[in-house]
């Protein structure tokens, strides 16, 4: 897939990755650019503007919104 739209850019594969759970958890598809490049060295992060997150063009604006989502305070407090 080479086509979409970067919705987000990360500095590191892990953020990247969770990232693209969430919304393949909504059933919304993603891929990563610039990710290996960036693991190769984070220098070139800077380089080339960090890992990139896309999505077809046509789920990008509910992929913002799940992305955008705080889930926070929905999560049970084990005090």
């Amino acid at each position: 897939m080479s086509t979409g739209r970067i919705i987000a850019r990360y500095d590191g594969m892990p953020e990247a990755h969770i990232a693209m759970g969430r919304l393949a958890a909504e059933g919304i598809e993603s891929w990563l650019a610039d990710e290996h490049l960036v693991q190769t060295d984070w220098l070139y992060s800077i380089a080339v503007g960090g890992i990139k997150l896309n999505v077809a063009d046509a789920d990008a604006e509910r992929a913002l919104v799940i992305l955008q989502t705080d889930f926070s305070e929905t999560l049970e407090d084990e005090d």
